[in-house]
């Protein structure tokens, strides 16, 4: 790993990090704006004493490490979500960073300015499609509940991924003269996604009246089986992403604390590993 490298993913987290803490910050405006209190406005406040922050407490992990997670005004605890949701945000696109570098390599070389346009198109929705799954996940996360606008943007930013890459198919099946049937495969493997893992969940929450599954968990479900584009890949999010809620359901009943299980955050961070390792799990299965 050479300096560049080193330097972009540094950056990466970063801005994982900001856009982190920006996502507690909009899952509280949001929060309270539902709940009628008095939204704080563009200006970051303590949610204890209502002080304005200044751009020194501001400074995602940073700040939160070098005040103990606590309100330097009043002493309040700021809490632990905070820090984790900076951290894991810088963590995933750390991650993303390192899945999309070659294929961004790869395109500098030659004649690559479509190619390069279509990278940073995917990225850049990519990047929109986590800062709202993260929202979501600070949401349920914290009051079991999924907003109705977050879960509309979040399929909108689905389609679009879905859409970018089928403009990329369909030129490159044009320049090759297999039109339309490059498109068939990946068209049925994207309706087997959506039937496999938003399927499921709407099936789940329909019979069991929420009793399983809570009624937004399928709206979220379904753009991650459209952004994976993979039935063998939903798959693996829906085992995933229920071990992952058995587990936190086993620590719970083991604390003897009877919430509600919130099952948007597991469904998020199971798409996040999928999609990373997907070129290994594709390979997988491939060679079963």
């Amino acid at each position: 790993m050479n300096i560049t490298e080193i330097l972009m993913y540094v950056v990466l987290f970063v801005i994982g990090a900001i856009l982190g803490s920006f996502a507690c910050c909009e899952a509280w405006r949001i929060r309270l704006k539902q709940i009628g209190k008095k939204n704080p406005g563009k200006w970051s406040v303590c949610l204890s004493c209502g002080k304005r922050l200044k751009p020194i407490e501001n400074i995602p992990v940073f700040s939160w490490i070098a005040q103990r997670g606590k309100c330097r005004h009043c002493g309040a605890s700021i809490g632990k979500v905070e820090i984790l949701a900076e951290l894991s945000l810088g963590a995933a696109m750390v991650a993303f960073g390192a899945f999309f570098y070659p294929e961004f390599a790869s395109a500098t070389v030659g004649p690559f300015a479509p190619r390069m346009l279509m990278l940073i198109l995917i990225a850049l929705v990519l990047i929109v499609s986590l800062t709202v799954m993260w929202i979501l996940a600070i949401y349920d996360a914290r009051w079991q509940e999924l907003p109705v606008k977050l879960l509309i943007a979040l399929n909108v930013c689905a389609v679009a991924y879905v859409v970018i890459r089928f403009t990329v198919l369909i030129s490159s099946s044009l320049g090759t003269n297999t039109f339309p049937g490059d498109l068939l495969e990946p068209l049925l493997s994207i309706l087997g996604a959506v039937a496999i893992l938003a399927g499921t969940y709407f099936l789940l929450y329909f019979f069991s009246k929420e009793k399983l599954v809570g009624s937004g968990d399928w709206l979220v479900a379904l753009p991650i089986a459209l952004i994976l584009s993979h039935w063998w890949l939903a798959l693996v999010v829906l085992f995933l992403s229920n071990l992952l809620g058995s587990v936190y359901g086993f620590y719970q009943k083991v604390k003897k604390k009877q919430s509600q299980i919130p099952f948007g955050p597991f469904l998020i961070l199971a798409f996040v590993i999928v999609y990373v390792a997907q070129n290994w799990l594709i390979s997988l299965i491939a060679s079963l």
